[in-house]
């Protein structure tokens, strides 16, 4: 009876650790391929901008407002469980939002001849642009990690 036990024990804590072992590598596939959906996201906004980044055309510079703004919009939307990266997609999201408010204000006050606005608006881009490569460079870390 007492060797029963002992092996009962020990197959429970097998089928436990087992247990335990699969539970962890689903959390890490489950980060790992939310990571990816916001980096998908954006990877393709990164690309769209670099399309528009040279151009003097306002229309064009106004598609990019829209880009952004509906890359904000998927950004809100993808299924996002894991805490950290809540916050991570929320972030993007709000840079996305601002880039799109900001370029509009770009346009306006150059339509406008309003210099002192265009270029605090063009600060302002540069500014959300180097935090949204904080944010990258944070949650690229977060997603390397174990």
């Amino acid at each position: 009876m007492k060797f029963y036990r002992q092996n009962y024990v020990s197959f429970s804590l097998s089928i436990l650790t087992i247990l335990t072992n699969f539970l962890l590598i689903s959390c890490a596939e489950n980060r790992i391929s939310q990571c990816q959906k916001i980096i998908l996201l954006t990877k393709k906004m990164a690309e769209e901008s670099e399309n528009y980044r040279q151009t003097t055309d306002i229309k064009k510079v106004l598609q990019v407002a829209d880009i952004f703004e509906e890359t904000s919009q998927q950004m809100k939307q993808l299924k996002i469980d894991d805490e950290k990266l809540i916050d991570y997609q929320i972030g993007f999201a709000d840079i996305y939002q601002g880039n799109a408010d900001t370029t509009r204000q770009f346009v306006a006050a150059l339509n406008d001849k309003d210099i002192n606005t265009a270029k605090l608006m063009q600060q302002q881009v540069q500014q959300i642009g180097q935090k949204e490569q904080d944010l990258g460079t944070q949650m690229n870390d977060y997603c390397q990690e174990g």
